[in-house]
């Protein structure tokens, strides 16, 4: 029993120190895993972390984001021509065809695309509203996207928001229209102002649509507001920007002209190492603004820097001030040695009526070593409208020495202001009909005689009409369309008495007929 007893004793004591070297074992192993699970539910906070930073990171930029899909406009109609539009649109077709109207309202009815197409950009030429309701009413059924794009420019010119609904669906989602289509939409929404469009072209910008950015810069130059331009000019510390891009933005933000950008444009503008067609778009969007802070920062960089381009465009952006200081820049500048400097001057001296610059004007006129410069010289002195200016003018008319160019020239200035030379150049035109010798001049003469009606023209009328030359006629029946002179009328009766070889009346005679209101025989 003892011996059992011993046994027993024995066997209890090797299960204790196995179980306790087990459990030592088990112990070690479980810190092990404890260890490892620890480590892998930190990892996995980590990696959680790190995609909640990530999310909460783009949750933030999605907030931050202005555009969204915008709200479609409801239909509307197009805006009906005035009496006074369709009478003055009927002169102007007064030559054609007895049913022009109704051959036009065929065309868009039952023509090929082409037809319609060219009908189209004559009605958007001569800016003819009559045909508003036809256009529209075929624009709502054409699946034809060059008819379409037509449409869209037609309706650009007119600027009618007749189709703003059409518009603001195709910036809404552009990426299945044929990219000129959109390219005109976004001209159009630019020309009708149409607001409503303003989140589509927003949302395009941030989704980074770079197909559509030069079109999204036009709209909003247009639409957009305060908002708009703030969030262009936080746009402007954009990497990825291309130059062009930059050179883009300037102009948009000069367009809006919001104050709140303009120590952005100012850093721009004082920046040696920014690219220098970036530097020049932000001085003329400065000018833009019309922040009187401007004129010195412009001013100081055109006389530091020797960078010509920049000038330019130094001027451009002072040609917005009439204060004291800027002018005398631009006065200065009239007499820089890049001739694309003097132009842009010779153009703000216009702008800004400075009389006082008369003097500069005809001395650049008669020496300037760019004949540019000259005729640039010659609308402006016109327009300024000062006896020194309009007595050097006049001389250039009657000057027999002075070159035909430079006399169509001159004259197209002076009737364009009608404030002298009248008697003058249609005496000219009247020695250019005894001769070929100055056919050209002529031609040009009473072309530009025929845009204005002057009782001084009445003499020259009636030289165009006796002309044996048929060109020459038919230039005199539009000085008398014009001017209707009764003193010529007895020529155009003559010329409709006009017959050919067949005896029907010829294309000149059939243009008199229709001037004297008869009949016109067809063919």
């Amino acid at each position: 029993m003892k011996i059992v007893a011993i046994i027993g004793v024995v066997f209890t004591l090797c299960f204790s120190l196995f179980a306790q070297e087990t459990t030592a074992v088990d112990s070690l192993d479980a810190l092990d895993a404890l260890s490892s699970a620890s480590a892998g539910v930190s990892s996995v906070e980590e990696t959680t972390q790190k995609e909640d930073g990530e999310e909460s990171e783009e949750g933030e930029k999605e907030s931050k984001k202005r555009g969204r899909t915008a709200t479609v406009p409801a239909a509307k109609k197009p805006i009906q021509p005035t009496s006074a539009e369709i009478e003055d649109a009927r002169k102007r077709t007064e030559g054609k065809a007895d049913d022009y109207v109704k051959k036009v309202q065929e065309t868009f009815l039952y023509g090929l695309e082409a037809e319609i197409s060219d009908q189209i950009e004559t009605l958007q030429k001569d800016e003819d509203k009559r045909f508003v309701n036809d256009i529209y009413n075929m624009f709502q059924t054409t699946e034809n996207n060059t008819i379409i794009e037509k449409v869209l420019l037609y309706f650009t010119t007119l600027k009618d928001p007749c189709i703003e609904d059409y518009a603001v669906t195709v910036v809404n989602d552009p990426y299945d229209v044929k990219k000129s289509i959109v390219d005109a939409v976004f001209k159009y929404i630019a020309a009708v102002k149409c607001k409503a469009a303003t989140p589509a072209v927003v949302k395009l910008l941030e989704d980074e649509a770079e197909d559509y950015f030069n079109g999204c810069l036009t709209a909003l130059g247009d639409i957009g507001g305060e908002e708009e331009a703030q969030f262009l000019a936080d746009y402007l510390d954009n990497e990825d920007l291309t130059t062009g891009q930059k050179q883009e933005l300037m102009k948009v933000l000069g367009k809006l002209k919001a104050s709140s950008t303009w120590s952005k444009l100012r850093d721009i503008v004082e920046d040696d190492n920014e690219n220098s067609y970036v530097r020049m778009y932000a001085a003329e969007a400065m000018g833009a603004m019309e922040e009187s802070a401007s004129i010195e920062v412009l001013a100081e960089q055109y006389r530091a820097t020797s960078d010509a381009n920049l000038r330019v465009y130094l001027i451009k952006g002072l040609s917005y001030f009439k204060d004291s200081d800027a002018q005398k820049i631009i006065l200065q500048a009239v007499r820089d040695a890049f001739y694309k400097v003097r132009l842009e001057a010779i153009e703000t001296v216009k702008k800004q009526d400075m009389k006082e610059a008369v003097p500069y004007l005809v001395y650049r006129a008669k020496n300037d070593s760019e004949t540019v410069v000259k005729n640039a010289c010659y609308p402006v002195i016109a327009a300024l409208n000062t006896a020194e200016g309009n007595e050097y003018l006049v001389s250039l008319i009657t000057e027999k020495k002075n070159n035909d160019t430079v006399k169509s020239k001159v004259a197209a200035a002076l009737l364009k202001e009608g404030h002298a030379g009248a008697k003058e150049i249609a005496d000219l035109a009247i020695e250019c009909c005894k001769t070929d010798a100055h056919k050209q001049l002529r031609y040009a003469l009473g072309k530009e005689m025929a845009k204005y009606e002057n009782k001084e023209f009445a003499k020259a009328c009636t030289a165009f009409l006796e002309h044996k030359d048929v060109a020459t006629q038919g230039t005199g029946l539009d000085m008398w369309a014009k001017g209707r002179y009764g003193e010529c009328k007895s020529a155009v009766e003559k010329i409709a008495d006009t017959t050919d070889a067949k005896k029907k009346p010829t294309t000149t005679a059939k243009k008199a007929m229709r001037l004297l209101g008869r009949e016109v025989p067809k063919d």
